[in-house]
């Protein structure tokens, strides 16, 4: 379970595969795991500023060695990059933090241009199958 919430009040979020378009903040959701992809994200400050990302993710080591162990499909089937349970979305200063646990520091991350572009495209053209074509900022459907 991931606790999304904001900087500043009125803050709305989108997220690929994970929740409602312009939900307001905070909420708190079941994200699963990921293989391959990444949950892209459109956070809106209540004064209009927007920000596109990437949500940082982190490798969860135990459930990798388990999956090496025992069965080395799982680990494309079952993901091995897990959501951290807290972030916190601020557009208007273009940083998206995130922690492990409450009473852990803030860890800050301002996304790269290309993941700006990446999600950007996601949200205004409303999926992946619009970037057919190699246009820059866009991935193959496959990569969703």
């Amino acid at each position: 379970m991931s606790r999304l919430d904001a900087a500043a009040p009125g803050t709305k979020l989108s997220l690929s595969g994970g929740m409602a378009s312009n939900a307001e903040l905070p909420q708190q959701l079941p994200l699963a795991s990921k293989a391959t992809g990444q949950y892209l994200f459109k956070a809106t400050s209540a004064g209009g500023q927007t920000m596109f990302g990437l949500l940082p993710l982190h490798v969860n080591g135990g459930t990798m060695a388990t999956s090496i162990l025992l069965f080395a499909p799982a680990l494309v089937i079952g993901g091995f990059r897990d959501t951290y349970p807290f972030y916190q979305f601020d557009p208007d200063a273009g940083f998206i933090r995130y922690k492990m646990k409450e009473q852990d520091e803030w860890r800050m991350s301002k996304p790269t241009q290309a993941e700006s572009d990446r999600a950007r495209v996601f949200f205004e053209k409303g999926s992946f199958a619009a970037c057919a074509g190699g246009k820059e900022g866009c991935v193959a459907e496959a990569s969703r």
